[in-house]
């Protein structure tokens, strides 16, 4: 006798969306249909179908992109490659992500860069819409110790993770953003500032500049979503940070740079580096002598405990005791550390 399959319920779903624990007996079957419901479908109950796919799919990945998650699923269950079932698996998967912090801890980004500056000013970051920002504003945004982070569009869950992360060890107050003003460009920063609950002040393209400066516009694309309210609200144009004269953008931001850093910091990070490179050629011979020395002494056989109280006595480094991987996997056995 056939076994038959049971749809699993909405219940269920959320079960294993919370623990990320997909029952093994529940198997797609090879003929290209499942519980009455064709593969392509992502409405209704073939919502919860591709949702029970997509943590099936990342249970055997600890790494893995958007990107890779949807070729996965065109591949295995005859999903179509088209841009529509990208849109509403992402939709699905950033609903569970949300969700469950393993899930989402599982995918990463690695399209979106993080640039950090020489010496950073910790409080403020300069985040620009397009990578083409980013190479005509690295110089300048090095100069005044703050790192970039290019967004290309709107960000992905995965960047706003580690940006949330990087925040709150640096204890960033505010972002500067630079990007068009159009309709998506427009909302890219608001959704920043809800993602991050931080202060995001856009700081380029602006409408007082665009008034201002009067930079070459281009036809709004009235495909993009948002385009109706923008152009009740400024009419069918739109303009790109581009427009802006290279000199003129850059005269802009570096005013709003040297406004936001604090001149004393520009200058102790210019005297630190000063500094290590002064040291530079005793650090480094030193570096190179207490290597030598650290291998001469794991040949003899002794712990690298042993090694790393020896080497710290010598020098006169004061450390922290030095914990080991076997110790701290005991305490963790114990549930000392497990938050």
């Amino acid at each position: 006798m056939k076994e038959t399959q049971v749809m699993p319920s909405h219940e269920d779903v959320a079960r294993d969306v919370s623990t990320l624990v997909v029952d093994a007996s529940v198997q797609t079957k090879p003929e290209g249909k499942w519980w009455g419901f064709k593969p392509a479908g992502t409405k209704g109950q073939a919502s919860i179908l591709l949702e029970w796919r997509i943590l099936n799919t990342a249970k055997h990945y600890t790494r893995l992109t958007v990107r890779q998650l949807y070729y996965i699923l065109v591949s295995k269950h005859q999903y179509p490659s088209t841009r529509k079932f990208y849109k509403r698996l992402d939709y699905h998967l950033t609903k569970m992500r949300r969700l469950n912090p393993k899930l989402h801890a599982k995918f990463i980004d690695p399209t979106r860069h993080f640039i950090p500056a020489p010496l950073p000013y910790p409080r403020i970051e300069l985040w620009v819409e397009k990578d083409s920002i980013h190479n005509f504003l690295g110089k300048l945004a090095a100069r005044y110790r703050l790192s970039i982070q290019v967004l290309r569009g709107f960000a992905s869950l995965s960047m706003y993770r580690k940006a949330l992360k990087r925040a709150a060890k640096r204890k960033v107050k505010k972002i500067l953003y630079i990007g068009d003003f159009d309709p998506s460009g427009l909302l890219i920063d608001k959704v920043a500032e809800k993602e991050m609950r931080l202060e995001i002040k856009r700081i380029a393209l602006t409408l007082e500049q665009v008034k201002r400066f009067r930079p070459p516009s281009r036809p709004v694309n009235r495909k993009d979503s948002r385009s109706k309210d923008y152009i009740a609200k400024y009419g069918d144009r739109c303009w790109e940070v581009e427009a802006l004269r290279p000199r003129t953008l850059l005269r802009l931001v570096e005013k709003k740079l040297r406004e936001s850093v604090p001149p004393e910091h520009l200058v102790e990070a210019e005297a630190r580096e000063r500094a290590a490179k002064i040291a530079r050629p005793v650090t480094e011979r030193l570096r190179r002598r207490i290597e030598k020395e650290v291998f001469r002494l794991l040949e003899t056989g002794i712990s690298k405990e042993e090694i790393f109280a020896h080497i710290a006595s010598k020098y006169g480094v004061r450390t922290r005791k030095h914990r080991t991987k076997k110790s701290t996997t005991a305490k963790n056995r114990n549930g000392v550390g497990n938050h």
